[in-house]
């Protein structure tokens, strides 16, 4: 069922905005920002709720792109619209209030690995007459990750290199998912053996800080800095990724 409602209580930030034509007071917020769809059936299908927390209507589409994740963690975006069904694909988000959007993979069912997708919930810069404004408007872009993965898919991961990096103080490792699901290389722990044979481990709020974007794709690869202590000998260490249990 699709809806619209007002009253609902904010939940996420907002996440990017572009400057464009008569002013909002404030923005839109969509919940949930990740998730996980299957290829087929129920699974492959998810509710976004898009919250308008100004009291100015908001008018807004959603697109998507396939996002492939680089080794140094940049994104590669292509257009992937064909991939999902989108209802409705626009909408207008009343003033303190909120409209559901329902996406459904509609891509390859038999797909061998994970394919992760960033659907935007795009504000378009048109004011609430539907006329083109004429000032400074902020419209906000807010992207949500989807990841879609086949039945039992699991992520594995394999140390490649371990070298010291440029900076002091961080060593460079690079890593490969040799699995079939991706996976977030903050969501577990490192172990970091230097080449003395002393161990330090990185997780928690410290390894969240020390990778911006976590991501690795299936049968990706990923180049990240850790942090290590200052008595930590760098040449000759090694590494190795523990995946927590999702």
């Amino acid at each position: 069922m699709f809806y619209v409602g007002r009253g609902l209580r904010s939940v996420f930030v907002i996440a990017s905005a572009v400057l464009l034509a008569p002013p909002l007071t404030a923005g839109v917020r969509v919940q949930p920002m990740s998730y996980d769809l299957s290829t087929a059936g129920n699974g492959a299908r998810k509710d976004l709720r898009v919250e308008n927390t100004s009291a100015t209507p908001a008018a807004v589409e959603i697109r998507v792109e396939r996002r492939e994740v680089q080794p140094d963690g940049s994104d590669k975006r292509t257009p992937a619209d064909d991939d999902f069904l989108i209802f409705p694909p626009q909408g207008t988000v009343p003033g303190n209030g909120f409209q559901t959007f329902r996406i459904q993979y509609v891509g390859d069912p038999l797909l061998k690995q994970s394919r992760l997708y960033l659907v935007t919930i795009a504000q378009l810069p048109v004011s609430a007459t539907g006329q083109a404004g004429t000032g400074i408007q902020i419209v906000y872009n807010i992207g949500t990750l989807a990841a879609v993965s086949p039945a039992g898919a699991v992520a594995r991961m394999e140390v490649i290199a371990v070298r010291p990096a440029v900076d002091p103080g961080f060593i460079e490792v690079t890593v490969h998912n040799a699995g079939n699901r991706y996976a977030r290389l903050r969501n577990g722990s490192w172990l970091l053996t230097s080449g003395d044979g002393k161990t330090e481990t990185l997780e928690g709020e410290p390894l969240r800080k020390a990778i911006d974007n976590s991501l690795i794709e299936a049968d990706g690869t990923r180049i990240v800095r850790l942090p290590v202590s200052a008595n930590f000998r760098r040449e000759g260490a090694k590494a190795s990724f523990k995946l927590a249990l999702s």
